[in-house]
């Protein structure tokens, strides 16, 4: 089988963006705590630095995953490794908000 007969996941770019946008989350949950102006800039911007956190991850979902479906590369990837890297960040990024709110 060669790569352009394989199966083909159409969803790839968005569930790439979703996997990159969890991540993402996380790590702007983990700097919202640490750092206090980050959370109040936030908070002016939308009214709650949680909608402002939403809005965030939207954009950069939507955003990310609309780039991704213009390029080839994506499609490329076997869906396996797709869904597996998925798994993977969501693993990550709730390990490390568990671990974050355990620690703090």
């Amino acid at each position: 089988m060669t790569p352009t007969d394989a199966p083909q996941l159409p969803s790839a770019p968005f569930a790439i963006a979703a996997a990159i946008t969890m991540l993402f989350s996380t790590a702007l949950a983990w700097a919202k705590d640490a750092y206090q102006p980050l959370t109040r800039v936030m908070n002016t911007i939308a009214g709650h630095n949680w909608i402002a956190h939403g809005v965030a991850d939207l954009v950069l979902f939507f955003g990310i995953g609309l780039v991704l479906s213009k390029s080839q590369w994506p499609y490329r990837i076997a869906p396996n490794r797709v869904i597996a890297g998925l798994v993977a960040a969501t693993v990550v990024s709730g390990v490390g908000l568990f671990g974050w709110y355990l620690a703090f």
